[in-house]
């Protein structure tokens, strides 16, 4: 019996005998409505009720860009990273930490539209704290359809935020019908592990089913901590976790798109309890989620590019480096937090997102397979130059020799210690002129639609 199998079937007896805990009323309802036994708010589940559902859900989907030339595959054999999510502060080169702001979304918007590795943009990438909690899923969004043209990352707001977003994605794509004919946003789910599915996100699950928008359950369970301390039982519970809201999306509109998510890791409980975004453990479980993705005919979600080093050093390199190319490996198709986040994805920095856009090239080109042909085996010149000859002026060298990998970030030679900062900094300043030379433009009109509806907040659009 294969691992995968083994956690599947452990996923079903805790959904058969512990159940999920499911605090939404509607959502209740729903369950109850299709035979799913609900006592009180826990959900119990059979093994031909999940796989049902689950088997309704399509095994990849293309989320599709504003422009044409960012539409993305999640799914199959497609890696697509993504930018940080979920951070609250800002963390600058010196160490110290601040609240952030719309400003620096906006910034972190420029970055990732002008980072060709990235076909999506927005989400919580950071929480603007100059911006009311109960509008600031809205100011994302808006921020979102106005400086990038990729596919979008939505930010999950309160329910009123969310039927405003919705409203408004349909004003801008021509309509309700037009709109739901197609993925065009996608929005993270959080699970509450241990075994639970919160109000907040549950209601945002069931607008963007019902509107036909994506989805991505995720648990990020600590070991020992929120989940067991082995990893395949928390495999196990996070999988029971991520099938209930599956299964509920399927039932609120059979076919939505869903990804299945693992963003498990450890906690190091030295100390204290802490969460330990970077560590080992978590590049093993959110790879095996992608396997467990393929299992369920889904696709797969996990992280990149983490670290839980406060501040830009090797810790931080080296945590980054290991987890965007686990994740590369391991071949997950939504690679969030791939870029810029800090300390345990309590902060951004715009620092260490240019370091990661110069890990994640860096990845793609070491998993890239080598071209063996006629051409690049150069025989010719190979017998030609034979024993004691030299390549450096060849005709092949001098053709080609631009081809070979050239670092963004840092250098081959470099003198005195300033060099690495420098480095950074040219990287981001050229990515933010490349940015202004050619803004993507919205069109004017849907953009009014778009401040119609979301002014119905009370908030000002401009």
């Amino acid at each position: 019996m294969s691992r995968e199998q083994l956690i599947h079937d452990a996923a079903m007896e805790i959904m058969r005998d512990v159940g999920v805990k499911i605090y939404n009323g509607k959502a209740v309802q729903i369950l109850k409505d299709h035979g799913i036994r609900v006592e009180g708010d826990t959900a119990y589940f059979t093994e031909e009720q999940v796989m049902h559902w689950v088997k309704m859900a399509p095994e990849s989907f293309t989320l599709y860009a504003r422009n044409p030339k960012y539409d993305m595959q999640i799914g199959g054999d497609s890696i697509n990273p993504a930018p940080t999510y979920g951070c609250a502060f800002i963390d600058e080169w010196d160490g110290t930490r601040r609240r952030g702001t719309m400003e620096d979304y906006i910034k972190c918007l420029k970055l990732v539209h002008a980072n060709d590795d990235y076909a999506i943009n927005g989400g919580i990438m950071i929480q603007p704290g100059d911006v009311p909690e109960e509008s600031a899923a809205l100011e994302m969004f808006y921020a979102t359809l106005k400086y990038s043209d990729k596919a979008i990352m939505l930010p999950t707001g309160f329910k009123a935020e969310m039927e405003l977003i919705l409203e408004a994605g349909c004003e801008f794509f021509g309509g309700r019908e037009a709109f739901g004919a197609k993925p065009r946003m996608i929005a993270l789910i959080n699970t509450v592990s241990p075994l639970a599915l919160d109000e907040r996100m549950l209601d945002c699950l069931m607008l963007l089913a019902e509107y036909g928008q994506p989805v991505i359950l995720c648990p990020a369970t600590m070991l020992g901590a929120t989940g067991s301390l082995s990893m395949a039982g928390s495999l196990a519970s996070g999988t029971a976790e991520d099938l209930a809201g599956i299964v509920l999306a399927q039932m609120v509109r059979p076919g939505t798109p869903v990804v299945f998510g693992i963003q498990s890791t450890a906690a190091d409980m030295r100390g204290g309890i802490t969460f330990a975004c970077a560590a080992p453990e978590g590049t093993l479980m959110q790879g095996f989620g992608a396997n467990m993705a393929k299992f369920y005919g889904l696709p797969s979600r996990g992280g990149g590019c983490q670290t839980d080093a406060p501040v830009i050093n090797c810790q931080a390199g080296y945590e980054s480096m290991l987890t965007f190319s686990s994740a590369y490996r391991h071949g997950i198709n939504l690679v969030m937090e791939a870029g810029g986040v800090m300390d345990s994805v309590n902060a951004t920095s715009f620092e260490k997102m240019v370091i990661d856009f110069e890990i994640i090239r860096q990845v793609k080109a070491a998993f890239t397979p080598i071209e063996v042909n006629e051409e690049t085996l150069n025989l010719d010149e190979i017998k030609e130059i034979g024993h004691s000859g030299s390549f450096v002026t060849s005709d092949y060298t001098l053709d080609n020799f631009g081809d070979l990998y050239s670092p963004r970030v840092g250098s081959r030679n470099a003198k005195g210690a300033a060099y690495f900062k420098e480095s950074i900094d040219r990287e981001m300043e050229r990515l933010l002129r490349q940015y202004d030379s050619n803004p993507p433009a919205p069109d004017a009109g849907a953009m009014e639609k778009v401040k119609a509806v979301l002014s119905r907040s009370g908030r000002d659009f401009i």
